[in-house]
Parts: structure tokens; sequence; C-alpha cells
């Protein structure tokens, strides 16, 4: 078994300040260090402790025995020292020798302004990163101004999840880091919130600015780190080909959604308070579940009732329902029924939304709804069938489902 080796320098703080490193077990049977204790769900196998510090300003070591990438920055030339190397550079992005934190070097961006059209024109410097065994991320980067922008949101540093490890499919929206908007001097900027999606491999880091909100202001960026805050490692045992636990597979064609059919109660699923039980309104018989979409000013889109469940082995499913409009509606709306893989049992750990969906026809009376070939990302174990409800504008959009299914066929 490989170790790995955490130089750590202490300065200018007491020893409490230093935490122990939690080793502990997730509910997707993963290893994970942590520098915080393990959550309620986790099982805690091995707590190591720093040696001793006797005075500050002294160099310490502690040995993991696993491969680990906790608190290493993924971006190469992060601190610009070496111009923009290794970053995708578009014009209107420069580099500067002096302008960084400490008259370092440093990301200067002045975006042009464009057209007034429809489009958002966006000055964008990349850079794809590996996640390794990263379970949990940080964000961090300094920034000032050179002017004040017209809108908050004009410089930004996003995350995106790629399922692909050169950041070109199964991209899904990780989370971003934004200055203040009429702050001086130096910012810290700081996610330490940053979990990878469901079967996620590499994130792409952009740092960006909208050339038309800036007023013609520049952005400066250094010191940019993307790190892990937890990692996981798996056990030999777990290295082996083994079967998954099997206690929650269903029969083909058993509908794993409890109370689809709606016949009394919402029972069984997480609703909002604008989702009620009818016993007048039904596909085949009478229930069903009414959703009420309302909005005192304009478009609005939110989730309406959702269910979590647990898929055992299969892995192929269908999803589906029954879907009906309120002529009574005093305002256009819309639907759509959805799925998130999860990587723990009930819905927990990493998630993936699927790219399948599916929205109502514009028609009167009851529609059948149906995705099919639905197959879990990267060893899901759960997953959420979630109703989204949308209103067109103010007003109130009522609408009826019933008959929701969630079946394996393979």
């Amino acid at each position: 078994m490989k170790q790995i080796l955490f130089s750590i320098v202490i300065t200018l703080a007491p020893v409490s300040a230093y935490a122990d490193i939690y080793k502990c077990t997730n509910n997707e049977g993963l290893t994970i260090y942590k520098d915080s204790a393990c959550g309620s769900t986790d099982e805690t196998t091995k707590i190591i402790k720093p040696e001793a510090v006797k005075k500050e300003n002294l160099n310490y070591e502690i040995v993991i025995d696993e491969d680990s990438a906790l608190g290493k920055n993924r971006i190469l030339n992060a601190d610009f020292e070496n111009k923009l190397i290794d970053w995708k550079v578009p014009l209107g992005a420069f580099w500067s020798n002096n302008a960084g934190v400490n008259k370092s070097g440093a990301l200067i961006l002045k975006a042009v302004k464009p057209p007034e059209d429809k489009y958002i024109h966006d000055t964008k410097v990349q850079q794809c990163v590996l996640l390794g065994e990263g379970e949990k991320f940080g964000l961090y980067a300094k920034f000032r101004y050179i002017k004040v922008p017209e809108s908050a949101h004009a410089n930004r540093a996003n995350v995106v999840w790629y399922e692909s490890t050169d950041c070109t499919s199964g991209g899904q929206f990780g989370g971003y880091i934004e200055p203040k908007q009429y702050a001086t001097g130096w910012q810290e900027l700081r996610n330490n919130y940053l979990k990878p999606a469901l079967g996620a491999r590499a994130a792409l880091i952009t740092i960006k600015q909208n050339g038309r909100y800036t007023a013609g202001g520049e952005g400066i960026w250094d010191n940019v780190s993307f790190e892990a805050t937890e990692v996981f490692t798996q056990s030999k045992r777990k290295l082996k080909k083994m079967p998954r636990q099997d206690e929650n597979t269903l029969a083909k064609g058993q509908n794993y959604l409890l109370n689809g059919s709606f016949n009394e109660t919402v029972e069984h699923w997480r609703a909002d308070n604008k989702t009620t039980w009818s016993g007048i309104q039904g596909d085949r018989k009478p229930g069903s579940a009414k959703v009420d979409a309302i909005s005192k000013t304009g478009s609005i889109g939110s989730g309406g009732f959702s269910q979590c469940v647990n898929i055992g082995n299969n892995t192929k499913f269908i999803l589906g329902g029954s879907f009906k409009r309120d002529e009574g509606s005093t305002q256009k709306g819309d639907a759509r029924l959805r799925l998130t893989w999860y990587g723990g049992k009930n819905c927990t750990g990493r998630a993936k939304t699927s790219n399948k969906s599916v929205n109502p026809k514009g028609i009167t009376g009851w529609q059948k709804l149906e995705i099919i070939d639905l197959r879990p990302s990267y060893n899901a174990k759960s997953a959420v069938i979630e109703i989204i409800k949308v209103v067109s504008g103010k007003g109130m959009f009522t609408a009826y489902w019933d008959d929701i299914y969630f079946k394996a066929v393979d």
C-alpha cells in the first residue's frame, strides 16, 4: 500500500487551531479523509493526530497510508507567474508581471463592449483539471477592480463538472465565486461547498468577464486555487469485481414508486404546500395530485413534488405518468417529468441529473408521458423522480398528475 506524506507549515497560531485528520467511510463505501469530524451517516474508522507542535513556525508531517490529493491545487500556473501558460486564453485577456498580489504576476480581463443584441458576450479564460480522488472541492482566488462594473455579476469564476477527462462531454454546472461589486482593494473569493456530479472525472475552471456589464473596467485575478477538501479511496475489497447489493432490486415491470396512482392521498411524495390531493380528477379512476403554480409577477418555475427510490441491481428503466391541464387556470403554464441519479442509497452522495426528460403537449384532456432507456449514471444506487411546475406569468396554472411509474426493463 502506498503512503503519502503531508508536509504542513504552522505559522503564528496556537496548537489547538490544528485539527485531527479523520478517516471516514461514507454510505457509498468510500474511504474519505477530512479535516473535520465524520458526518452522521459516515463511519469513523481512524483518527490521525498531528505531531505535537512545540512552537510556532515549525514544520511537521502527517503520514497517511493511502494515496491522497487533500489540499493539493489542481490548477497549473495558478499564480500566473509563468505568464498565461496552461490556460486557454481569448482576446481581451492579458498578463501582467506586477499587477498581482505583492506585485507578482496576474491575469487581467478587459472585455470589449459588444453590440446590442440578444447574445451573451463573455471573455473566458479556462483550464480543464482532473478530479482524481477528490470527493468535495474548494475554489479560491484573489481579485481586485481597476474600475467598478455596472453589474455585480460582471466578473465570475465558474466550475462545471465533466464525465470526460478533457472536459468535452457530460457537463453539469457546479458552482462559482464572484467579487462584491463596490469593494476596494484585494478581495478573497471562496466557495468550499463544491461537490462533483455523479460520474464526473474533470472540472472546467472558467474565469470570465461579461463585456456588456463591465463598463470598460478591468478585473485582476491572482492565486486561483481548486483543491480537494475531502478525498476518497476504495479499499482492495471494493476494487474486486463484486455484485451490487440487491436488497432493493424489484422485478421487471414492478413500480418502484409508492402511491404512484394517488388513489387516496399524496402520501410517500415530498411535496410543497401547493400540491394537494384531488378526489375528483383522475386518469383511469378518480384520484390524482393537483399542482398549483402561482406567481405574483412574471414567469416562475419550481419543484412541485418528488420521491426518492433505491434502484438495486437493475440497469435500464422507464419513467412515465399521466398529465392534464386545468382549463380553469388563470395563466398558461408547463410542467416537466425528470430524474436525478445519486451515488449513495436514499438519494445521498454525488448527483447527476439525467439529460432525458419529458414535457406535456399543449392539449386538453389526459395525456400519457414516458421516458424510455433510462440507464443509471456511473454506479448509481438511487434516484429522485421529480415533477417541475411552471407558470408563464402573473396568475395561477393548475395541473393534475396520475399513475406515475418508474419501472425496470432490464
